[in-house]
C-alpha cells in the first residue's frame, strides 16, 4: 500500500487525539499552522496560515503529494474553506461552494429564520442606533457578539439596564474582534445550553452522533466559557435527546450543509423549545476523535473519512446508548494559589475510564486568574472521560473536582 497522508489544519495540543486516530487509520499526518513552534507537528509540518487555501494546495503540489493525501480536517471555523479546497483537490466529497468562505452568524440566522427554527430577537449593529440598543437593554438582557470570529472572543453578556457607554464599548469590542468588522446584538436567552454533533454525507443523509450539555466556568469575565461538555447525560429522558437530535439535523439541513461535520450550539428555553446559537462546519479536538465516539458507540472521525471517499452516513441518531463521555476542563477559582501536586483523576469513581489526560497547567505554587475566552480553557489542563451513564454524571465529577480542589489549593 502506498504511503498516504491526511492534512490537519491547526497545531493546538487539543488536536493530538485526531493525530493519534488518523495514524490508527494508516495515515501520516501533515500539520499546518501559522507559528513556527506549534504544540503538535505531526509527521510533516507546513508553516502557513490555515486560511491560505490556494497557498496550502500549491505547497502540497510542490511536495509531490497529489494522489497521496486522503483528505483534510480542522477544528477552526475560519479554516473550513481550506478544508473544502484540499478535499476538492483530493477528489473527495466536498461541502457546497457557499462554504468556500466562512459562513457568518448573520447568514446562519437568516437561513434559520427562513426555516422557522430561529425564535429570538437579533439585529446587526448597522440596523440599530445606540438609542435603540439602549432601549432594548432597558427591557432585556442582551448579548453582543462578533459576526465572524472564533473561540468566543469578543462576546459580551450585558445585564439588563446598561449605560450607553457600556453598550457602545461592547459593540466596539465585538466589531474589532470580528473578521468582517460587524456584530450582532441579540436577546440573551436563558436556558440549558447544548452542543449537537452531526455528520452528513453527499446523498442527503445526516446523523446526530452526540449531544452534550455545556457547563460554564464560574470565573469567565462577562462571557460563557464552557469547561465541561457532558455527552449522553441522564439529566434528560431519551425523548428529549431525540428531540434535540431532530432539531439539530433540521438546523444542519437549513444551512444547506452536506459532506461535513456540523458542530451546533443550541439553547433549550424554560418552555422546552429550542433556539440555535451558531454552527461550525467542523468538529473539535478530542470531541472529534474520542468523546462523541465513546458516547455513541460509532467511530465519528472514521465515518468522516469514509464519507469523504464516497461512503454513506446512516440517517437518524446514535443517542441514548449505555455510555456517557465528558470533556473535563479544570476551572480554578479566581485569585487562588496552589499548594500540592495532584489532579482530578485521583478522585474519580474507578468505573470511569480516563481516555486521555493533560495536567501540564496544574502547577504547584502558582497564582490562578480568570478565564477570558474558549482559548483559555485548556491552559490549566483537561481529562477525557468515559463511563456508564449512571456513573459518569455531572454530579459525581463535580464531587471529585471539589475533592481535587481541596487538596490542590489546601482548602482543608
Amino acid at each position: 500500500m502506498k504511503e498516504q497522508y491526511f492534512v490537519l489544519l491547526g497545531g493546538n495540543k487539543l488536536l493530538w487525539g485526531q493525530v493519534c486516530k488518523l495514524r490508527e487509520f494508516g495515515y501520516k499526518v501533515i500539520v499546518v499552522a501559522w507559528n513556527d513552534q506549534p504544540d503538535i507537528t505531526g509527521d510533516l509540518f507546513i508553516q502557513m496560515d490555515v486560511k491560505d487555501a490556494p497557498g496550502i494546495v500549491a505547497r502540497l503540489e510542490e511536495m509531490g503529494l497529489r494522489g497521496k493525501v486522503g483528505g483534510a480536517l480542522s477544528s477552526i471555523d475560519l479554516a473550513a474553506p481550506t478544508v473544502n479546497a484540499i478535499n476538492r483537490w483530493c477528489g473527495n466529497k466536498t461541502m457546497p461552494e457557499k462554504f468556500d468562505r466562512v459562513l457568518s452568524k448573520n447568514e446562519m440566522r437568516d437561513a434559520w429564520m427562513a426555516a422557522g427554527v430561529f425564535n429570538r430577537i437579533s439585529r446587526m449593529d448597522d440596523e440599530m442606533s445606540l438609542d435603540e440598543i439602549f432601549e432594548a437593554s432597558s427591557r432585556m438582557k442582551l448579548i453582543c457578539k462578533p459576526d465572524v470570529s472564533a473561540s468566543s472572543r469578543g462576546i459580551t453578556i450585558l445585564e439588563k439596564g446598561q449605560t450607553r457607554e457600556a453598550l457602545a464599548e461592547a459593540v466596539k469590542k465585538a466589531k474589532e474582534t470580528s473578521f468582517n468588522h460587524r456584530c450582532l446584538i441579540e436577546e440573551f436567552v436563558e436556558g440549558e445550553e447544548f452542543t449537537v454533533d452531526m455528520l452528513g454525507d453527499a446523498y442527503g443523509h445526516v446523523n446526530c452522533y452526540g449531544s452534550s450539555i455545556q457547563h460554564h466556568s464560574l470565573y469567565a469575565l462577562n462571557n460563557h466559557v464552557t469547561v465541561i461538555h457532558h455527552w449522553n447525560s441522564r439529566k434528560y429522558d431519551d425523548a428529549t435527546w431525540n428531540r434535540i437530535a431532530d432539531f439539530g439535523i433540521q438546523c444542519y439541513k437549513a444551512l444547506g450543509l452536506h459532506s461535513m461535520f456540523g458542530h451546533l450550539e443550541i439553547i433549550m428555553k424554560e418552555d422546552g423549545s429550542f433556539t440555535p446559537v451558531e454552527m461550525g462546519a467542523r468538529s473539535s479536538g478530542f470531541i472529534c476523535s474520542h468523546t462523541v465516539s465513546a458516547a455513541s458507540g460509532h467511530d465519528y472521525l472514521g465515518d468522516y473519512v469514509k464519507m469523504l471517499h464516497g461512503g454513506e452516513i446512516e440517517p437518524g441518531n446514535y443517542l441514548n446508548g449505555p455510555n456517557a463521555s465528558m470533556w473535563f476542563g479544570y476551572d480554578i477559582p479566581s485569585n487562588s494559589y496552589s499548594v500540592k501536586e495532584t489532579d482530578i483523576t485521583k478522585f474519580l469513581d474507578p468505573r470511569i475510564t480516563v481516555l486521555y489526560e493533560n495536567h501540564a497547567g496544574l502547577k504547584v505554587h502558582e497564582h490562578y486568574g480568570d478565564y477570558i475566552n474558549d482559548g483559555d480553557r485548556d491552559k490549566f489542563g483537561y481529562a477525557i472521560l468515559c463511563g456508564p451513564r449512571d456513573i459518569l454524571t455531572y454530579e459525581s465529577v463535580s464531587e471529585s473536582n471539589e475533592r481535587f480542589l481541596d487538596e490542590f489549593l489546601g482548602r482543608k
